[in-house]
């Protein structure tokens, strides 16, 4: 597959071919380089040429490759061909490769300055050919985007000026769509929810259907304004406790929003309530977590640890000790794998000396999240390179840059034997492998590749 070859090979793949198996090649995945490299190979002479020369089927070729483009060309595409409609189809592709089985396992591998490089890309081509960019700005009336614009694109990638100018029918209907974005910036989340509160009042008065349509846009309430929410039911209490962006100021002041609006104490918090709080777990003061009931935390754990929590050390220590009430799963000592599996990141919370402690069986049950959770320097102090040495593969690439860069020379050779002993996934200090397989790659594919590339250029 094309983008698996180093870059050297890749750059010199027959353009005949490669204008000929563009289809299939736009559902690969590549990395910044490569896009860069694809970037290039598009406007040249042997493929579709310059971009100012493309044409309408041109751009059928080109499909989502044309968010690859630098800015600098894609001001150079005919605006006549750059109609609303013909965005809406492009951001589609994106969205459809985005969720589909290989293009989801490609996002999970890109760093954030990929993500941010697309978006800019997505953003700049919107907002260039429907004039908000450059000389010549449209009426106002011209950007309003309907419903149906905004869900077929990407919310963010409209001026938040056109999305507040929506009609109050046609923004609602969107709501949980812009909600959902993770791209808006604070002060543009700050004037959507002012919008909010045009349509539907002020907080107090948001019913919880709204609520769960608000998604990041709730993070801009103010403190006065989340003890207000009405959050007495379940849905919207599940779809706050989603947002991974509360401070902790604000989680602490949503907890006790839903112990006011239900009448409950934290010790009569059920599974079902706990699941739905999510992050706001995180809202529960350390010294309060031992009151609460353990046989309905041990039932939520389950879901509880597959959540990357931005608790305290202290928090998230106390939550675990609470699982070790006889009540919940008993002393660690009597854990199997299993139980550790089943808890998930909050395992990171075990006191030092317990983590320490664990046989091999427990270590094999500690999931990638519980790694990659223990603060740097607990990590070093409990694992010795005895421990690392039982990682599995998936443990040892779930270390972060700082708790590699706390490992002394013995645990770090210990990883390096875990990561290397997999011929297919060499080591990669950064925190995961580069060398994760994505997808199979079809042998006739592969060697159709490379033999053209080196052989017909």
């Amino acid at each position: 597959m094309a983008a698996f070859v180093v870059d050297e090979i890749f750059i010199n793949i027959s353009r005949f071919f490669f204008v000929e198996n563009i289809e299939s090649i736009r559902n690969y995945c590549f990395d910044k380089n490569k896009k860069d490299v694809l970037a290039m190979m598009l406007q040249e002479k042997a493929t579709f040429g310059p971009v100012s020369n493309w044409t309408s089927e041109t751009l059928d070729q080109v499909d989502r490759f044309i968010f690859f483009l630098p800015t600098t060309a894609m001001k150079q595409i005919n605006k006549s061909l750059m109609t609303v409609e013909r965005m809406e189809r492009l951001f589609q592709s994106q969205r459809l490769w985005e969720k589909s089985a290989f293009g989801a396992i490609c996002q999970q591998n890109r760093d954030m300055a990929e993500v941010d490089g697309m978006f800019a890309n997505q953003q700049f081509m919107l907002q260039y050919f429907l004039g908000v960019l450059g000389i010549g700005v449209l009426p106002k009336l011209a950007l309003v985007p309907s419903c149906s614009n905004v869900r077929a694109t990407l919310p963010s990638a409209w001026a938040v000026d056109s999305l507040t100018s929506m009609a109050a029918d046609h923004f609602s209907n969107c709501l949980e769509a812009i909600g959902q974005d993770p791209n808006f910036q604070p002060g543009e989340l700050t004037m959507l929810l002012g919008k909010v509160k045009q349509i539907y009042g002020p907080a107090s008065a948001l019913t919880p259907k709204v609520i769960q349509q608000l998604g990041r846009i709730a993070t801009q309430f103010t403190s006065d304004e989340l003890q207000k929410l009405k959050l007495n039911d379940l849905a919207a209490v599940t779809a706050l406790g989603r947002i991974k962006t509360w401070t902790s100021r604000q989680l602490s002041v949503l907890y006790a929003a839903v112990l006011n609006s239900t009448k409950l104490t934290g010790s009569d918090l059920d599974a079902s309530t706990l699941v739905a709080l999510g992050y706001g777990i995180c809202g529960i003061k350390a010294s309060e977590i031992p009151a609460m009931n353990p046989v309905e935390f041990s039932k939520s754990v389950r879901w509880v640890g597959l959540l990357r929590l931005d608790c305290t050390e202290e928090q998230l220590g106390a939550l675990a000790k609470l699982l070790t009430h006889s009540l919940a799963f008993g002393p660690v000592s009597s854990w199997g794998s299993e139980v550790f599996i089943e808890i998930g990141g909050i395992a990171a919370g075990l006191e030092d000396f317990v983590l320490s402690s664990l046989a091999k069986e427990q270590i094999e049950g500690l999931t990638p999240l519980a790694i990659s959770m223990i603060p740097p320097q607990k990590f070093s102090v409990v694992f010795s390179q005895d421990h690392m040495r039982m990682f599995s593969y998936e443990q040892g690439a779930a270390l972060t840059s700082n708790q590699l860069k706390s490992l002394n020379s013995l645990q770090q050779t210990a990883l390096s034997m875990v990561l290397t002993s997999w011929e297919d996934k060499p080591a990669d200090f950064r925190g995961r492998s580069a060398g994760i397989p994505l997808r199979p790659i079809p042998f006739q594919v592969l060697s159709s590749l490379l033999l053209v590339s080196l052989f017909t250029h």
